[in-house]
C-alpha cells in the first residue's frame, strides 16, 4: 500500500505543477488574443494556480502518510481513502461538467488508491 500511495502522491504533485505551468501560459495567451476579457485574466490565472496547488497538497498528504500506511495506521488509511474517493468523484464530476475523457485520469488515480485500501481495510488496526 505504501508504494501505491507514493506513486499516486508523486503523480498528483507532478500533475499539479504541470497544470499550473501549462494552464497559466495558455490563459495568458488567450488574454493577449482577446479570447478572455483582460479584467478577468488575473482571477482566472489565480484559480488555475490554486487548482494546481490543491493537487500538489493532496499528493503531499499521500507522500507524508505512506510510511504510516505500511505500519497499518487507521488514521493514515482514512486520509488516503478520503483522497482516493475525492479524486474519483471529482473526475466523474469534471466529466459530467465538460465531457472530455482526459479528466478520467483523476478517477483512475482515485480508484487505484481507494480500491486496495478498501480491500485491505482490515489490516489497518493500529491507532
Amino acid at each position: 500500500m505504501r508504494y501505491i500511495a507514493l506513486a499516486v502522491g508523486a503523480l498528483l504533485c507532478g500533475l499539479g505543477i504541470l497544470h499550473a505551468i501549462i494552464n497559466v501560459r495558455s490563459v495568458s495567451r488567450a488574454i493577449v488574443r482577446g479570447e478572455i476579457v483582460e479584467r478577468m485574466g488575473a482571477q482566472l490565472i489565480a484559480n488555475v494556480v490554486l487548482a494546481g496547488l490543491a493537487l500538489v497538497i493532496l499528493g503531499s498528504f499521500l507522500l507524508m502518510i505512506a510510511s504510516d500506511l505500511e505500519k497499518g495506521k487507521r488514521s493514515s488509511w482514512s486520509i488516503a481513502f478520503a483522497v482516493g474517493i475525492f479524486l474519483t468523484l471529482s473526475g466523474v464530476a469534471a466529466y459530467l461538467w465538460l465531457p472530455k475523457p482526459s479528466v478520467f485520469i483523476f478517477s483512475a488515480l482515485g480508484l487505484v488508491l481507494s480500491g486496495p485500501l478498501l480491500l485491505w481495510r482490515s489490516h489497518f488496526l493500529v491507532e
